[in-house]
Formats: C-alpha cells, structure tokens, sequence
C-alpha cells in the first residue's frame, strides 16, 4: 500500500500544476474598440474627397458657394460620395473659374484651376477724404478707393476744393496690386501787396475831390450869369451874382 504522505504531497503538486494551467489564469492581451478595428478593416465607401489646385496663391476656393480655404489648400476637400459639388476659385484682378464635380464614392476628384488675369487692383490712400479721383480722364470714384481697373500706362488724377491737384503717370499690371499714399498740399493764402503810390494815400484822393467839387460849383454859377429885379421897382434893383 502507498504511504499517505506521498498520496497527500501528490494531490498537492496536482493541485498547484492545474492551478498554473488553468484558463482563468491566462492574462489576455487588451482588445482595440470595437468600433475602431471595424472603421480600419471597413473603408467607409459613402466618403470622397475633392483635390484643388492652382498657380495663383491667395486665390480663395468655394464648394456650393461656401468659403474653404485658400490656395493652397492644405489636404483635400472630404465631401459625401454620390453627389454633385459645384466648385469655384476666384481671386481680384482675375477671371473667375467655376467646375461641376461628381465625387464618386471612396474616390479622389482632381480640380486643376487656372485663372487667367483680367485686371489691376489699384488702392488709394489720401490725406483728404472724398477726393476726386480721375484715371485716363474718366471719375472712377472718390479716396479712400480700392477699385479695379484696366490694365495699361494711364494719367492718375487727385483733386478736391481748396487743395492743388495732383497728377502721377500709372503703368497698372492685370492680376497685380498697386497701393498709393497720396498727400494733397492745400491752395495757398492769396498775397495781397500795399500800393505805396501817392495814388493810395487818402489825401490824394481828398484833394482831388475838393478841387473837382470847387470846378463844378463855379461852373455852375458862371453859367447862370447876372439877374435884375424887374424894371417897375428902380430903387429895388439889386445885382444877384
């Protein structure tokens, strides 16, 4: 027959060998999100992305009339797959470009927009507020203006009421912008000198009357000559001057 105390420390070396294998011992690595691991093994086919591109920076980008950014763009556009967009790039001093795009589903759209210059951005800054201002002859507004205008070697003219006119010669680039500080020099004082003749001093002008009023008055007497009292009254008579 065995020995007890072999039958006792064998149960317990089974004991502690199960223990060590058994499954609720074994640590399992940690599991990803469930909704991670199905968005990484499942592309999502209902998204699609847009790509635009252009030579002309600062151009400003529009998917369905809304602003997205500026060229260049920093990752393409993500849209929904299966529809419409109506994309649009435009810039001052450039003609517009507009594009219809059907983003296909899980699939890139690629938008190569050239813009092709039209004209020049002029901006004016001036000392004077609401000063007129006249290119190539023709009012095209009043200062501060920040307009658009034809491309070309034109006269630049700046004017308001009480300020001498200034006139530059302009050479404007289509697709370029030209910034002008203008600082208009006000009319000067008219300057009004002392005549110092004999003709401004006042007793000149004191005596000559005196004397052409002293003429007149002997002229007149001389040319009414002598009266008589009426001959009926002998010892009445007088001589009247």
């Amino acid at each position: 027959m065995p020995r007890p105390d072999r039958t006792i420390a064998s149960a317990a070396l089974l004991s502690v060998l199960l223990s060590a294998f058994s499954p609720l011992a074994y640590a399992a690595p940690p599991k990803k999100p469930a909704g991670k691991t199905q968005a990484a093994e499942t592309p999502n086919t209902e998204q699609a992305t847009i790509t635009v591109s252009s030579l002309t920076r600062g151009a400003k980008v529009y998917l369905n009339d809304e602003e997205v950014g500026e060229v260049p763009l920093k990752a393409p556009l993500k849209v929904k797959g299966g529809e419409t967009y109506a994309v649009r790039v435009q810039k001052r001093g450039y003609a517009p470009y507009s594009d219809t795009v059907m983003a296909g589903s899980g699939q890139n759209s690629e938008v190569e927009a050239d813009l092709v210059p039209t004209m020049g951005v002029l901006r004016i800054d001036c000392n004077v507020l609401r000063a007129r201002v006249t290119l190539a002859g023709k009012p095209i507004g009043m200062t501060p203006f920040d307009g658009d205008v034809p491309p070309g070697k034109h006269e630049l003219r700046i004017a308001a009421p009480g300020y001498l006119q200034e006139t530059r010669e302009l050479q404007i680039e289509a697709g370029q912008q030209q910034s002008l500080d203008i600082a208009l020099a006000a009319v000067p004082a008219a300057v009004v000198q002392e005549d110092k003749s004999i003709f401004a001093r006042w007793w000149f002008w004191t005596a000559v009357g005196a004397v052409v009023v002293g003429g007149v008055t002997a002229g007149v007497v001389a040319s009414q000559g002598p009266k008589h009292v009426p001959a009926g009254d002998a010892d009445a008579r007088v001589q009247l001057p």
